[in-house]
């Protein structure tokens, strides 16, 4: 079989997409959201800076959700669908695996953390949001680890302590996310001096169409980014607030649609970034 260059390029940026932990997660998350209410990863804070947190995996969170509409649907039609039955017992190894591949996050967070103090975001305010974010995952990472392993009878603890475990773990996810919106805001805000600042420089005819065209397209991609980023953590917010409470009023299909609409973001996200 002979592909051409673009089929091979196509090729091999699948198969980095996938064999990378940011990739193959997205995918089950998709996939998973349809299973089972499971906590999920944060969402990495600026796209520039790939060291801050562990990749979220898109591939497994495509699974995870969308999997989690479709048994549903399935179910409403027949209450003992044995398709239904199936994909559900895929739910607990699925799970298990994306918290897993999470296991390694509190380093590459320490490496975040450690390159934003050194590297100041263009704001004092950014710079708080930042240091708060970073408090938050502190404190989700090792709890969320905690309960898995509560969860599986590893760490001896009562189903009290475990669920208190896990719903504390979930408000330090939400917290995250509300401050997450912070940062897209003020994000937001300096792009629009930045694009403003552009169109000024071009009306002043001192630098060349190339480098001011470069500049606009850098500005674009940046706005793009910004937008995708802001889907996704809209789609996080009532997940989390959903998980953060005893008992939540928000629907299982709820929990699904909004899953699945983060994770084919993140997917997008994920691929335009994968070289």
């Amino acid at each position: 079989m002979v592909l051409s260059k673009e089929q091979t390029a196509l090729l091999d940026k699948l198969c980095k997409f996938l064999s990378s932990i940011r990739g193959t997660d997205k995918v089950l998350m998709v996939k998973r959201a349809s299973l089972k209410r499971t906590k999920n990863n944060v969402i990495p804070p600026r796209r520039e800076a790939d060291m801050k947190l562990p990749p979220p995996q898109p591939p497994m969170q495509l699974y995870s959700y969308f999997s989690k509409v479709i048994v549903l649907r399935l179910q409403a039609r027949d209450p003992n669908s044995l398709l239904a039955t199936r994909l559900k017992n895929l739910a607990a190894p699925v799970s298990d695996t994306r918290i897993l591949l999470r296991y390694y996050g509190l380093i590459p967070l320490v490496q975040w953390i450690i390159f934003s103090e050194r590297n100041p975001p263009a704001t004092p305010f950014l710079r708080l949001v930042y240091r708060l974010q970073n408090l938050a995952n502190l404190c989700y990472y090792p709890l969320e680890h905690l309960y898995y392993l509560g969860a599986h009878k590893v760490v001896p603890m009562s189903d009290d302590t475990l669920n208190r475990v896990g719903i504390w773990s979930c408000r330090f996810w939400a917290a995250y996310v509300m401050l997450y919106f912070l940062q897209l805001y003020q994000e937001h805000r300096l792009l629009q001096v930045r694009q403003l600042k552009l169109i000024q420089r071009g009306k002043s005819n001192s630098e060349s169409k190339e480098a001011l065209r470069a500049e606009q397209r850098s500005v674009s991609e940046d706005m793009q980014a910004l937008l995708v980023n802001t889907i996704i953590n809209t789609a996080y917010l009532p997940l989390t607030l959903h998980w953060s409470v005893e008992k939540s009023v928000f629907p299982e299909m709820g929990v699904g649609i909004c899953g699945s609409v983060a994770a084919v973001a993140q997917m997008y996200s994920a691929w335009k970034s994968t070289v």
